[in-house]
């Protein structure tokens, strides 16, 4: 299957906000912009809605090719998608931690190595970032059983936990001895998967010209890209708590993906030349390493131009290259040879 045009480029974004979220704890960054630098944790949300709306997509075409969906072959993609940089990192942390003074406790290891680091109330900042990653493993379990099983109900039921997931936000901040029972560190960031999902149905379901004239409407777009500043903002500072408590997260995985499917069909638009230049192509494809390496650059005791800024962003580009080119290519070469010999 080809690649989805635009969706490299929104990668982009969402990782080089994350850096810049991550920056403000850098030695050498200028305090004066961190409140507004902090809201660039909105590229965690982005990655959700592309993971929701490609797998999604990629399960909806699977089964549209071969009237069914491999259940073992999607696991075994995962795997080999995911795991090779995620160990490699681990163990680089097991190594170096006792040289770099990092506290990493046996239950942090736990949660780590079973996805469920977002259920970790203590977490060890070099490994705690893996809590996305643990939401999008726990989503992956269970959503292409739901698309095999349920393939006629399914907008139903993503409707039916988008509105748990406002539920489970409120739960979380009223009563957080309960967020576990509740499942809300899955369900409180899950809708932006969920959304990201109902949008690979729909990318799916309708033709592209229909899709392409949402391109022309700029206004449209002006008013996404204002509901995801507001509702950061909102959200970021506790503000207009009842709307942006319970449905902040979705309005925004909401606009995200208004923008993610305008331009997921070519066109001549500018956005859509910027999103798919070679550069920020170039830095899509890297996000996944960059997104596991970059933690090991703001914080520790070892001191080092590795982790005074702006130096380290192009140590975490160099080593993420890396960890790309070295590993993680090789092995998704290997996982296209050995899913296509099934």
């Amino acid at each position: 299957m080809k690649r989805i045009p635009s969706l490299d480029g929104f990668r982009a974004v969402s990782i080089l906000l994350v850096l810049l979220a991550h920056s403000r704890l850098s030695t050498g960054f200028p305090l004066q912009y961190a409140d507004i630098v902090k809201h660039g944790d909105v590229g965690v949300t982005i990655f959700f809605v592309i993971s929701g709306f490609l797998i999604t997509n990629l399960l909806f075409v699977e089964q549209s090719l071969n009237n069914q969906i491999n259940i073992q072959s999607f696991y075994l993609r995962r795997a080999f998608r995911i795991l090779p940089v995620f160990l490699a990192y681990s163990f680089f942390i097991l190594l170096i931690k006792n040289v770099d003074q990092i506290t990493v406790t046996n239950k942090n290891l736990l949660h780590a190595f079973t996805f469920t680091m977002n259920f970790e109330k203590d977490k060890c900042w070099f490994i705690g970032h893996f809590w996305s990653l643990s939401v999008e493993e726990q989503f992956y379990l269970f959503w292409p059983i739901l698309v095999y099983l349920f393939k006629k109900n399914l907008k139903s039921i993503l409707y039916g936990l988008i509105c748990y997931s406002w539920l489970a936000r409120i739960i979380a901040y009223k009563y957080p001895t309960l967020d576990t029972l509740s499942l809300s560190p899955f369900f409180s960031y899950s809708d932006s998967i969920l959304i990201g999902a109902w949008g690979g149905i729909f990318f799916f379901e309708n033709k592209h010209q229909r899709i392409a004239r949402i391109l022309k409407n700029p206004f449209s777009q002006f008013i996404a890209v204002i509901l995801i500043s507001l509702f950061v903002y909102l959200s970021g500072h506790g503000k207009l708590a009842l709307i942006s408590l319970p449905f902040g997260n979705t309005i925004i995985s909401l606009a995200i993906l208004f923008m993610l499917i305008a331009y997921a069909v070519p066109s001549d638009n500018l956005m859509f030349r910027i999103l798919n230049n070679k550069i920020i192509v170039h830095i899509g494809v890297l996000s996944y390493s960059i997104y596991i390496w970059q933690q090991f650059f703001f914080l520790g005791y070892l001191k080092g131009f590795w982790r005074i800024f702006p130096y380290n962003l192009g140590v975490i580009y160099l080593v993420s290259a890396a960890s790309y080119y070295l590993l993680e290519k090789p092995v998704l070469n290997l996982r296209k040879k050995i899913t296509n010999a099934q």
